[in-house]
């Protein structure tokens, strides 16, 4: 699908070096918040660090970082929007788990935020990192304020009633309900494409100032979501529970409307790869990475485990 060797060593030290990178300003974001803080903040800090800094897979900074590379732009801008992103993303975690939503006890292995402090503080952590997030992308410098303001426009739509939160809103409704296949795949885009489609295209907007311009990062994140998301489906379904870090089989047990309801196993995984060699067809004219990280980074999800 993209360049050989798409597991090799510059790959591999690359993808290293930017995981330690977000991990270590997400770090900083909340040694400062609790600095001279009273205890009911620092409590909260500390629920909103259990939910960010307990592990994953950093997919959404790792794609910041790839646009930002292949745009060649600074790397501290890639680092500052996959912060805000990941940011975005803990907190539809949080949230996801509650009682009242999925009911999630255990989220990479470890208690779910509510499970650990609380559902009124696992609430609270939620809202604090999406107003994190918005504080962290807007804090971009070097470029002009008019496409910092465009940024944050953009994460906003893309995780609010449009976009991840309305996505969030139709698997609701389609508990227990035969949603048409569109209507499913809909659903998937706003749902997970949407924060991955943010990913990849605030650094294009920040660094080309034109939201025509960041139109095929934006597209390629979100048939990136949709493939993502079929693969959670399938991992849900026939996946390890000590892999993924949480238990397997809820979303039958919930009548979620999964991929598997319309494919069979492996034509769920062919539409995956179907969709990632379109999002590469859409990235491949707009890449100037002679590297191309952003391939490689794609290539390595096609048989993720977790």
């Amino acid at each position: 699908m993209s360049a050989p060797e798409n597991h090799g060593e510059a790959f591999l030290n690359w993808r290293q070096e930017r995981l330690e990178a977000v991990n270590a300003f997400l770090a900083r974001l909340f040694d400062d918040l609790k600095k001279h803080r009273s205890p009911a903040i620092q409590n909260l800090c500390l629920a909103m660090e259990h939910a960010v800094l307990n592990g994953g897979k950093r997919l959404r900074p790792l794609f910041a970082a790839a646009s930002a590379r292949s745009l060649k732009i600074s790397e501290e801008l890639g680092l500052r929007v996959g912060a805000a992103v990941e940011l975005m993303h803990s907190y539809s975690l949080i949230h996801d788990d509650l009682p009242s939503l999925d009911d999630d006890s255990v989220r990479r292995g470890k208690p779910s935020c509510h499970m650990a402090f609380g559902e009124a503080t696992a609430v609270l952590a939620g809202d604090a990192l999406q107003s994190l997030a918005f504080e962290t992308l807007s804090g971009c410098r070097g470029v002009p304020s008019s496409r910092v303001l465009a940024a944050v426009a953009l994460l906003a739509r893309a995780c609010g009633p449009v976009g991840m939160v309305g996505g969030q809103a139709e698997d609701l409704a389609f508990e227990n309900q035969s949603p048409k296949e569109e209507e499913r795949f809909s659903m998937a885009r706003k749902k997970t494409g949407e924060l991955i489609a943010a990913a990849l295209s605030i650094p294009a907007l920040l660094a080309l100032g034109k939201k025509k311009a960041a139109t095929p990062f934006r597209l390629a994140g979100l048939y990136l979501g949709s493939a993502f998301q079929i693969q959670d489906d399938l991992l849900n379904s026939l996946g390890d529970p000590r892999r993924l870090g949480k238990a397997v089989g809820t979303d039958a047990s919930r009548g979620k409307a999964s991929i598997l309801n319309y494919l069979a196993p492996n034509e769920a995984e062919m539409e995956a790869e179907n969709l990632r060699r379109r999002a590469v067809q859409l990235l491949r004219p707009v890449n100037s990475d002679p590297q191309e990280m952003i391939f490689r980074l794609i290539d390595s999800l096609s048989n993720r485990e977790s």
